[in-house]
């Protein structure tokens, strides 16, 4: 395909991918627009609202949005040093009782807010987008947190993040528009116009922002495994897909394509090490290999079918799949495709594969609690 990115630059360490971030943010003359699952209140979060701030007071235009869960501390700890200084902030979907004004709403409002609040809850935006001045653009894994980064208290988490510049930002812009303000996401089809069209689905940046969005890009991804010629190399934090994705995974690897799926051996959601092994067996016995990535929590989102290689926010579980806001970046450089490989092949050694010793080596509790959190599978 012709070129997409004026550049595109893959980032593996955290302090360097905000770095890089943080110094595009000071050099900003125009807009910043932040679409993050999570934004902490800790070194990255405060150091992300000074620079922030100071944008602002030069005159950049700032349009902050976070998510309801993901930053259900957010009112408490930073939205009162966004707000003193005039900058917008909304929160997708927010908690129920998550509201500025809560207490001076009539009962009736009330009760309107909590219910609609209800009825979105499972609903998340978990995409993490940071575009500065309409050109340059970073994605992938990171929140606004300090694990990612050597300013965590314990061992920074593994992710990877894709920095790119060129026209085909205002993608990007213009689906975070949508979400942000509906008539400017209408005013601002005027302007990407020539962007758009069925060659869009095909582009480099996908992003489910619609129901009709989120099949497509499901099932592209059952044709890309259905059709491997070679290897389907998987990078998820979190393995609970549906059941077809799992029986092609099986039957690419019966017919003797190289499939391999690397997971964290710890995670920040405790309950999934026991719901993702629900599906191990069967896979194992089809041939596929699992690897468990020990060396610290495994947060990065990587898939790898034959030369398509893919960096993003999307998990292998249902959520991704079905409820949440995701984006995704197919990496078009080849020295960064390289770079990927690379960094997979040194993710998954003989010393972390998953073995049938380790089945058996699980507890009769562990089992039933694998069996228990999988009928639930739907809500994770």
């Amino acid at each position: 395909m012709d070129k997409y990115w004026d550049s595109e630059d893959i980032f593996f360490d955290g302090d360097q991918y905000f770095d890089q971030m943080f110094k595009d943010i000071d050099d900003a003359r125009e807009l910043i627009t932040i679409e993050v699952y999570i934004f902490n209140d800790d070194f990255i979060g405060k150091e992300m609202a000074s620079r922030l701030i100071q944008a602002h007071k030069r005159g950049v235009k700032i349009n902050l949005m976070v998510d309801g869960i993901g930053s259900y501390d957010f009112f408490d700890k930073l939205y009162a040093r966004f707000s003193a200084v005039g900058i917008p902030v909304k929160i997708y979907n927010p908690l129920p009782f998550i509201h500025p004004y809560y207490e001076k709403l009539n009962l009736r409002k009330k009760l309107q807010t909590f219910l609609t609040r209800i009825w979105r809850l499972n609903s998340r935006n978990h995409r993490k987008i940071f575009t500065i001045d309409r050109h340059i653009m970073f994605t992938g894994s990171f929140n606004v947190s300090a694990e990612h980064t050597s300013h965590h208290h314990e061992k920074s988490w593994k992710d990877m993040g894709v920095r790119v510049t060129g026209e085909n930002v205002r993608l990007a812009l213009f689906y975070f528009k949508k979400i942000w303000n509906f008539r400017e996401f209408l005013r601002y089809r005027k302007v990407v116009s020539h962007l758009l069209g069925k060659k869009n689905k095909n582009s480099p940046l996908r992003l489910n922002h619609s129901l009709f969005m989120r099949r497509f890009y499901y099932r592209d991804l059952l044709y890309k495994i259905n059709h491997s010629e070679s290897r389907i190399w998987l990078m998820t934090p979190y393995f609970i897909p549906k059941s077809r994705l799992i029986r092609n995974l099986a039957k690419a690897a019966q017919k003797g394509c190289d499939v391999r799926i690397i997971i964290s051996a710890r995670s920040d959601v405790n309950f999934f090490q026991s719901l993702q092994f629900f599906y191990f067996p069967y896979l194992m016995q089809k041939g596929v290999k699992i690897f468990l990535y020990d060396q610290t929590i495994l947060h990065s989102k990587n898939f790898i079918i034959d030369d398509w290689i893919t960096v993003g926010s999307s998990n292998l579980n249902h959520r991704s799949f079905l409820h949440d806001l995701e984006v995704d970046l197919s990496i078009q450089n080849q020295s960064n495709k390289e770079k990927i490989e690379t960094n997979f092949i040194e993710s998954a050694t003989v010393e972390n594969e998953f073995t049938i010793e380790h089945l058996k080596q699980r507890t009769v509790f562990d089992k039933l609690l694998s069996r228990l959190f999988f009928l639930f599978k739907y809500w994770f």
